[in-house]
């Protein structure tokens, strides 16, 4: 019963912050169509919403994930093996969302790029990050769930604890307490449209 509720306090807390991040690529593609549209986008949303994600997946989500593929590689390593990429991608959608943050800095720092280039750097950052989040709900999260037993989920629960500590997720959350209001106001204001 406790491997239960730590499986499913993990698998829920990986889907719940899947969920977080995708109203906020809602929130930037919404605001890239205004940018593709020669409109006047919320920069500083934007500008939050490439923090947040050069920030908090690194520092609170991956390090879950990277926990639950290291032990699926100890215990199936036959069933890991497909999903040996993720690390990778990790590293490749952090590149690419501080690419996308270097280019909205120097936008604020009124540097004149053209507006093509900030389009497709952050459409390919949102397509990028909805694919890698799909295949981790698709692929990866049902392999976990389905192979790793009790003695499994306790072992990373631990890796989770030492790694992503209360003073970590704490500061994590308070870090980005002011993009989660604009992205609430942001979304009411949608609503009422």
């Amino acid at each position: 019963m406790a491997s239960e509720a730590i499986l499913a306090n993990v698998i829920d807390a990986l889907r719940e912050e899947h969920r977080n991040m995708a109203r906020l690529l809602n929130a930037l593609e919404h605001q890239i169509e205004v940018t593709a549209l020669a409109g006047a986008p919320d920069y500083q949303l934007i500008l939050g919403i490439a923090e947040y994600f050069c920030d908090y997946p690194d520092c609170c989500h991956h390090p879950k994930e990277n926990a639950m593929l290291e032990q699926l590689c100890i215990k199936f390593p036959r069933e890991a093996e497909p999903m040996g990429y993720l690390t990778w991608e990790h590293i490749d959608t952090h590149q690419r969302v501080i690419r996308f943050r270097r280019i909205v800095d120097e936008l604020i720092h009124e540097a004149i790029i053209p507006r093509a280039v900030v389009v497709n750097v952050a459409r390919g950052f949102v397509n990028a990050e909805r694919r890698h989040m799909r295949i981790e709900e698709e692929r990866f999260f049902p392999v976990a769930e389905k192979c790793l037993a009790e003695e499994d989920w306790s072992c990373i629960d631990q890796r989770i604890t030492k790694i992503c500590g209360p003073l970590l997720l704490n500061h994590a959350e308070n870090e980005f307490k002011g993009i989660s209001e604009r992205l609430l106001k942001w979304e009411s204001s949608i609503g009422h449209a």
